[in-house]
């Protein structure tokens, strides 16, 4: 007789149980993990654009943080306000900003500001300087 039995066959499914068990708890961490690493290269590239932006449109450009997301916002002369351009939630993350950095079309930057983004798997600090840069630091534990 070919096949297998049914003790087999629950052994089988026993294993397959545990493993799953042991795997599913991993993979959140990981797709928390990563949920945040792409949060945090997401603002980074968003304000290295508006500073650019700010130059080429030669217009000030604001970046403006919430605890779910960020708020784009362009100076508008007519007005003499400031309008919003993009509105952007990240969901599963909590962020906070001491300041709203304003970006000119000289390329400096007023206002600096350190930007927290934070979800279960971490935390990271942006700081934007006066200059432009960007530092990125992990807070729980090694530097990027």
């Amino acid at each position: 007789m070919k096949g297998f039995t049914l003790i087999e066959n629950l052994v089988m499914v026993s294993v397959l149980s545990v493993l799953l068990i042991l795997v599913i708890p991993f993979q959140a961490r990981v797709r928390n993990r990563y949920n945040l690493e792409m949060a945090v290269w997401q603002i980074h590239s968003e304000i290295n654009h508006l500073k650019y932006q700010a130059v080429k449109d030669s217009v000030p450009y604001r970046f403006c943080i919430f605890s779910r997301g960020y708020i784009i916002e362009k100076y508008d002369v007519s007005s003499s306000g400031w309008k919003k351009v993009d509105q952007k939630t990240l969901s599963g993350l909590w962020l906070e900003a001491n300041n709203s950095p304003v970006f000119y079309p000289e390329g400096t930057v007023s206002n600096l500001a350190t930007i927290t983004i934070a979800n279960s798997a971490g935390k990271y600090r942006l700081t934007v300087a006066i200059s432009g840069r960007i530092k990125i630091i992990r807070l729980d534990g090694d530097s990027d």
